[in-house]
């Protein structure tokens, strides 16, 4: 299962009305589900790249709930199972627990509670599997490829693949941290061009007196200090492709002196009394911002068609959600295979911001991420206001605030259940109700304020 697709709930227990209840509540949650009246049924669908949960009975005719477990412990026993028991099963689930069950649920129980109970036990197997597939051989790439299996990625490739023999002039817009740079590489080292150079200019970094005199060149003596000439970068890129990076941040006094350079196929150095021939192809990238430029004549407009022969649009990585995790997992290696490491453990906080971060900085952004995660700091951020804040009280103070955080959040997943919290933490009661007091922390207010599901 990939991050942020969910899993099966397998459903498993002899009652026909308590598994249609429970497909019922979990399809309206929009949880794909299957059940079975008997644990063999479960087993023959169930291996171990099973993508989901199961959720048992523990009391069945003939292969009960702790059979049922045993057996998909032998299968994979990261498969989380989550039991249902009565009252008089509590102390064979909270055993059960213990030796690895998911949770239990005592019936009567709510609904909200199992729900809540589910979601967990499948973002956890989908780390699981995410995890498995990471620590497998690292993903080959050629280095330099547009990544991506997205059908916007894909679109996107396939008129590059037309554009590298077409000869045209192109200008690729898109967000800072989307590829530009590499999409003109690829152009580039694909095309009748690619024998001679591509020659980059930053047209941001074209200011003061000697911008002229980069782009153009210059003669001896053609200005105070000029005692040798220069060849200029339009005139090296001869025969091959002259890539204006940044094209919008081009000071306006060298934009009608550029496309007088690309109509003629002519450069004028500085001081010189004749013109030097240069025949190349231009590619120029730019932001979503340079046609509102043009538009307000900050942009020279016949400047701004003469490189677009073709616009190419590089979609950000906020319009391709499904490449996130194929570039994660790549780039993870690569960091990974640099360090002479294996890939870390994925944990859910890293997973969450995959799923729910927009990655304004692009596909850049997403590599920087994947290399911090390589090296161990990709949690840094996740920490909480209290964690951070405890680092500089003293230790007895951080360690009673830690045990209270655990408490809560034990009680909030499990919903008030102090049976399931003692089986959680692993806690006698008395010591659990001890620390409860203490931290004066009330299980009531995490129980949910709807009814129980009496079936159940």
């Amino acid at each position: 299962m990939s991050i942020g697709k969910t899993g099966t709930v397998v459903i498993v227990d002899d009652e026909a009305d308590v598994r249609s209840a429970l497909r019922q509540m979990f399809e309206i949650e929009n949880m794909a589900v299957m059940e079975f009246g008997g644990a063999e049924g479960a087993l023959a669908a169930i291996d171990a790249d099973f993508d989901g949960i199961v959720i048992s009975d523990l009391r069945m005719p003939g292969m009960d709930g702790t059979a049922l477990f045993n057996r998909l412990r032998h299968i994979d026993p990261e498969i989380p199972v989550i039991m249902m028991s009565g009252h008089g099963d509590i102390a064979t689930a909270v055993d059960l627990v213990k030796r690895g069950a998911y949770d239990f649920l005592s019936k009567p129980f709510d609904g909200d509670a199992l729900i809540a109970s589910a979601r967990r036990a499948l973002e956890k197997r989908a780390l699981v599997l995410e995890n498995r597939h990471l620590s497998k051989r690292p993903i080959a790439r050629e280095r330099g490829m547009i990544l991506g299996e997205s059908p916007e990625i894909e679109k996107f490739r396939q008129t590059l693949d037309q554009l590298v023999q077409a000869d045209i002039n192109v200008l690729i817009i898109g967000e800072s941290g989307t590829g530009k740079n590499l999409a003109a590489a690829a152009l580039h080292s694909g095309s009748t061009r690619r024998r001679k150079a591509m020659v980059s200019v930053d047209c941001g970094a074209l200011l003061g007196d000697h911008a002229e005199s980069f782009l153009f060149g210059h003669v001896s003596g053609a200005f105070p200090g000029a005692q040798f000439p220069r060849t200029g970068q339009i005139v090296r890129a001869d025969g091959g492709t002259l890539l204006l990076d940044n094209i919008a941040a081009l000071p306006t006094g060298l934009q009608m002196r550029l496309l007088q350079a690309l109509e003629d196929h002519a450069v004028w150095p500085m001081g010189a009394n004749q013109s030097q021939t240069s025949i190349f192809r231009t590619i120029a990238t730019g932001n979503t911002a340079l046609h509102g430029q043009m538009e307000s004549g900050a942009f020279d407009r016949s400047l701004y068609f003469k490189l677009s022969g073709y616009q190419l649009e590089i979609p950000p990585l906020r319009a391709r959600q499904g490449d996130v995790v194929h570039l994660f997992r790549m780039f993870l290696a690569e960091v990974s295979a640099d360090l002479k490491r294996e890939p870390p453990i994925l944990t859910s906080a890293v997973w969450r911001k995959l799923q729910d971060h927009d990655w304004p900085g692009n596909v850049r952004e997403l590599r920087n991420y994947a290399a911090n995660v390589a090296i161990g700091l990709g949690e840094a951020s996740a920490a909480s206001p209290r964690v951070l804040a405890a680092a500089s009280n003293s230790l007895k103070t951080s360690v009673a605030e830690f045990e209270a955080e655990l408490i809560c959040r034990t009680l909030e997943q499990n919903g008030g259940d102090i049976m399931a919290v003692l089986a959680a933490l692993n806690l006698p009661r008395k010591t659990l109700y001890d620390k409860m007091a203490r931290h004066r922390i009330d299980p009531d207010n995490y129980r949910p304020k709807r009814g129980k599901i009496s079936m159940f």
